[in-house]
């Protein structure tokens, strides 16, 4: 998780926006939860700090254009 911020309201909702490209679903998992891209408050609840371990992964047919696109945009600090 490269955000200096963490997972905070605009970063989760940037998130779901780019969900929304793909046909694909995309997940994210820290810890013991898991939780759908596409759902803010889900992913707000997942409380991911910068230095976390996210685990990324998708189903469908874009899936890796998606896993692509959501690990860059958890990567990189903005």
């Amino acid at each position: 998780m490269g955000h200096p911020e963490g997972v905070h309201a605009l970063v989760a909702h940037n998130l779901a926006e780019l969900a929304g490209r793909y046909s694909s679903s995309i997940f994210l998992r820290s810890a013991d939860r898991s939780a759908s891209v596409a759902h803010v408050v889900n992913v707000l609840a997942l409380g991911l700090e910068q230095g976390d371990q996210v685990v990324v992964w998708a189903d469908g047919l874009d899936e890796q254009e998606a896993l692509e696109a959501v690990i860059h945009a958890l990567s990189e600090p903005r």
